[in-house]
């Protein structure tokens, strides 16, 4: 059967992340289940369980626009389908029309079951929670219907990240400072935001910005505009036109950072911002998402000074990015290696720099 976090690494959007101030979940593993979701290095990944004789579960955040209409949502999960039939080299098969389904938590489930071999073995799913943003699932098992209670129904809202409205935060790495107040405020980072590299989150105006620290990239700055561009572009969905210039984003810092944003499309479009900000000889991936996510990331870069760990000769030494003229070249430079890293990235947010496309 199919892994479920090899489902959603191939199916799962990489910049899906929580809404500012929103609640993670969890769940106690079922009898004859096992945790390895720190195990799981798969971006946007909220859970990994794995079940007896080869059966798996999994919950990832989602784009909120497969919300939007029946229609959506169905197409959401008919490419859910597609990423389990590439990843598996198994032909499964959609069976009835999407189901809702309300379970004892208060978990609204839109379910899309599939078959192997004319046998029920996968459920693909959008789940909303009160609290919590919609959640993609799948269960793979030998009859998960029967489990479908002891699973979905079993999701538990946790109480949000505690946020600090007043004083000075400083970056996990010690590298970055930013005073708060006036709107903006700081998120505690949890447990996975931390392993996979974040090391500071900021929210204001319904929005949120969070800080990526790229110790190992090694890409020239002569292409971080064109990476922006493109990372946003794949992020929303859209076409590289529908993106705004690569901007610079000047910092009380030193260095300059370049970004670019664009709104998701449809009815219900959100804005998406990325930049890269480069620092010493490493750099940081910069993403927001949210109403203001532009004018958020903006607004942080210009109030964002050298942290108490910051050496200020190696960060005036930082690369400086050349914005080309608008239309210079819109060439989408995407590569696996960059793919590699953004799959490495958070569970909420994924490196803003992404090189190479996974369907979502």
């Amino acid at each position: 059967m199919v892994k479920a976090a090899a489902v959603l690494l191939l199916a799962a959007p990489l910049w899906a992340a929580p809404a500012p101030g929103s609640a993670p979940v969890a769940l106690d593993p079922p009898s004859g289940w096992t945790d390895v979701t720190a195990r799981t290095p798969v971006a946007g990944l909220v859970l990994a369980l794995k079940g007896p004789v080869a059966s798996s579960f999994a919950l990832a955040r989602m784009p909120e626009s497969a919300l939007d209409n029946p229609a959506a949502t169905r197409a959401y999960l008919s490419r859910l389908l597609d990423g389990v039939r590439a990843g598996s080299g198994q032909d499964y098969r959609a069976g009835a029309p999407v189901e809702t389904r309300i379970f004892r938590n208060g978990v609204t489930a839109r379910l899309l079951r599939a078959s192997l071999d004319g046998r029920p073995r996968l459920v693909l799913a959008v789940l909303e929670a009160a609290g919590s943003p919609p959640l993609a699932a799948t269960l793979s098992s030998a009859a998960p219907d029967a489990m479908m209670e002891s699973l979905f129904g079993a999701i538990r809202v946790l109480a949000p990240p505690p946020v600090t409205d007043s004083g000075t935060v400083v970056s996990l790495d010690g590298q970055l400072q930013l005073a708060l107040g006036g709107g903006l405020r700081s998120r505690a980072l949890t447990g996975p935001e931390m392993q996979h590299g974040v090391v500071l989150a900021v929210e204001g105006g319904g929005s949120e910005v969070v800080f990526l620290k790229l110790p190992d990239d090694d890409s020239p700055p002569t292409d971080e505009p064109r990476l922006v561009r493109a990372t946003v572009a794949d992020a929303v969905q859209a076409p590289l036109s529908a993106v705004s210039p690569a901007a610079a984003a000047p910092t009380p810092a030193g260095p300059a950072a370049v970004t670019a944003w664009a709104e998701t499309p449809g009815p219900r479009g959100r804005r998406f911002a990325a930049g890269f900000l480069p620092w010493s000889y490493w750099g940081y991936s910069v993403l927001a998402r949210g109403p203001q996510a532009d004018e958020l990331l903006r607004g942080v870069l210009a109030a964002l000074k050298q942290g108490p760990s910051a050496v200020p000769k190696l960060v005036a030494a930082s690369p400086v990015i050349a914005i080309p003229p608008p239309g210079a070249d819109r060439r989408l430079l995407l590569g696996a290696a960059a793919a590699a890293a953004l799959i490495a990235v958070l569970l909420a947010w994924s490196r803003a720099r992404k090189k190479d496309t996974l369907p979502s």
